[in-house]
């Protein structure tokens, strides 16, 4: 059975939602779906998105359906209509939504909300993202019903903080806020029916600052009865000289730039979830990636962790690859970690590391770092294991748990926590926005804590605990942690561009993904339990596969630096070794692009296309696709290279400078 189109680029027969180019005077915006994105003043974006959400009582996001649309778009004005309804067992809440763009240059979405049930929820309101180049490090002044408030964002990732039994924002709650992303153009958002607080969203790898409604000091979650109205509103107005547009370039420059003094990091992936044991095809296929670790869980407190380990072990045999062993321990498993330290030392070969959690289940709006009395009983008793295996303590979450509560980095070797782009948006242009923060985390990490070694592990599209932005799981239906696009060329071209920052960030080591099935790296061989949801075929290889082959092939490689022209449209990753440059290039838009990339020191390059044209064969017969490649001559050391939506590219110097 073939593929569609929007399946091979997105992993789902849904198209993406439509996109409408706006202006009101001076100021441009997409309105992409329900929301307002890309706001700009000439070249200036002075709002990332604007849109509404609404989150249940553990902050999952309820979903929209949208209804009863009207546009009125001129050439310098607009007016915009729209009903959502949002259903998820109790939450049955609909609003109506104006947004309107005047030829003075002022832009205002407001909501009028109606609760249709009885409902928790912790939130319910606007979002606006303030984008990190017009923020960091720029000055802000805000209203509050305290008198005004001065200062300048913050470059470093401000901690999300709990004090007296709360989280806390950046600053006080506030009705106005006026940011200056350059000298002379201050941009002021003005909020209606709520005050707003701000948070440094790069916590949680999310590239921006967020102004959101209702203040945490509000307790949550909250209770909505049938009848019950909300309004708010939001409207943005800029001051000052509109500065000139740059034109439009027709092509995307990715200018390879120099070596970055650091090599390609260890890259692994986890067992995988679904268990049992993998196959003659799924072990030939997995280690032709050569995988260097592959990450175990074991929950100490609980019984069948010996049998997980030895599973374990025989895989990452099969697949030449070490351990990375995460234990998971409380203050009564001593005995449980000192059979695994006899377990482990039985292993033909030591982990590469072993990473250390506090056991806990689900996830935590307040969870820590691993105490350093765990990581001292877990040192003392791996003690005959511990010699030249690192011990990494940090959290199964994210960085803003580093980042709220630091690590007691005298009890450890590195810092451990896990990525993943959607806590709080899931859809397409949102993915790709948080791909650069992921290299912000790291180097903050690495500041907060000591410059130990930061681990990454794993990274996935979802977390495996939540919260979940697309929505929780319905009955039926696939588990919240699984994605679609994990099967498809926007997973590829993430996956990509992913590496690229964490690696040039300085990363330590790496996991991503699981080995086989709906959340890996290969369909197992029986193929997907719900194939309707997940359109995929058994045994066959996800488009990401050819990113970990690619970088298979460049083990000993050291990374360049790689500048793009426009990240959010195209972007890349270069490294050098003793054969010259190696270059992975991904169309992350679902438009043609044309990309300028160099300069190259040889005469020609070998090229290889990975698109919406040849995926299925690349998916079937991977090792028949890594044979073909083309020459490609070059101009002036550049490579001018047409990308089909979606499209990932690998670029290879071929033959003497």
């Amino acid at each position: 059975m073939s593929l569609s189109r929007n399946q091979l680029r997105y992993g789902r027969d849904d198209a993406p939602p439509a996109r409408h180019m706006l202006r009101a005077g001076p100021l441009t915006a997409v309105l992409e779906g329900a929301d307002l994105r890309r706001v700009r003043l000439g070249d200036i974006e002075v709002a990332q998105r604007i849109y509404v959400a609404v989150r249940d009582e553990v902050w999952n996001t309820i979903p929209a359906q949208y209804t009863d649309w009207q546009l009125d778009i001129a050439d310098d004005h607009f007016a915009v209509g729209i009903t959502a309804n949002h259903r998820y067992q109790d939450i049955d809440f609909s609003w109506r939504g104006q947004i309107a763009g005047t030829a003075e240059g002022r832009i205002s979405y407001t909501l009028s909300g109606v609760a249709k049930s009885d409902f928790r929820y912790c939130k319910i309101g606007f979002n606006v993202h303030h984008p990190p180049r017009g923020a960091v490090g720029r000055p802000f002044r805000a209203h509050s019903p305290t008198g005004p408030i001065e200062g300048v964002l913050p470059s470093r990732i401000a901690p999300q903080l709990f004090r007296d039994g709360q989280l806390t924002a950046m600053f006080a709650p506030y009705d106005s806020l006026t940011l200056e992303p350059i000298d002379g153009v201050p941009v002021r958002f003005d909020f209606e029916g709520d005050l707003f607080e701000m948070q440094d969203h790069r916590n949680w790898t999310d590239g921006n600052f967020k102004s959101y409604g209702t203040p945490l000091s509000t307790p949550y979650p909250m209770d909505a009865h049938p009848g019950q109205t909300l309004y708010q509103g939001v409207s943005l107005h800029v001051s000052g000289p509109a500065p000139e547009r740059t034109a439009e370039a027709r092509t995307v420059q990715l200018n390879i730039g120099q070596p970055l003094g650091i090599r390609l990091p260890p890259i692994g992936a986890c067992m995988a979830s679904h268990g049992g044991a993998l196959s003659d095809n799924e072990a030939g296929l997995l280690r032709a990636l050569q995988l260097d670790h592959l990450r175990v869980d074991l929950h100490l407190n609980r019984p069948g962790w010996q049998d997980e380990l030895r599973r374990s072990a025989l895989e990452a045999k099969a697949l030449g690859s070490r351990l990375e062993v995460a234990l998971f321990v409380t203050d009564e498993t001593d005995a449980e970690i000192g059979e695994c330290a006899t377990l482990l030392q039985a292993l033909s070969q030591a982990p590469a590391r072993v990473l250390v959690f506090e056991d806990s289940s689900g996830r935590s709006t307040v969870a820590g770092s691993t105490p350093g009395r765990l990581m001292r009983r877990v040192r003392e008793r791996l003690r005959p294991l511990a010699e030249g295996v690192p011990l990494a303590g940090g959290t199964k979450q994210f960085f803003a748990e580093i980042n709220r509560d630091p690590p007691d980095v005298d009890s450890m070797d590195a810092v451990v926590f896990s990525i993943n782009p959607q806590v709080h948006a899931c859809d397409d242009t949102s993915l790709v926005e948080n791909l650069a923060a992921q290299a912000d985390v790291v180097k903050s990490a690495s500041s907060l804590c000591a410059d130990r070694p930061i681990i990454i592990s794993p990274v996935s599209f979802i977390g495996r605990d939540g919260p979940y932005a697309a929505g929780p799981p319905q009955p039926g239906g696939l588990p919240g942690n699984v994605d679609v696009r994990q099967a498809s060329l926007f997973g590829a071209g993430w996956t990509a561009v992913s590496i690229k920052y964490l690696a040039q960030s300085g990363a330590a080591s790496l996991t991503y993904y699981e080995t086989t099935g709906w959340l890996g790296l290969i369909e197992n061989d029986a193929g997907p339990q719900l194939p309707d949801l997940f359109p995929s075929q058994p045994g066959i290889v996800f488009p990401l596969y050819h990113i970990m082959a690619n970088l298979a092939d460049w083990k000993a490689t050291t990374l360049l630096e790689m500048h793009t022209g426009d990240a959010l449209t195209v972007d890349g990753l270069a490294l050098r070794d003793d054969d010259g440059m190696h270059v992975l290039v991904a169309n992350l838009t679902d438009r043609p692009q044309t990309v300028t990339i160099g300069p190259f020191f040889s005469r020609r390059v070998r090229l290889r296309l990975l698109d919406e044209e040849n995926a299925e064969r690349a998916m079937h017969d991977p090792a028949g696709f890594r044979a073909t490649s083309m020459q490609q001559e070059l101009v002036d050391g550049h490579l001018q290279l047409k990308l089909g939506p979606l499209a990932l590219a690998r670029i290879d110097e071929a033959g003497p400078p």
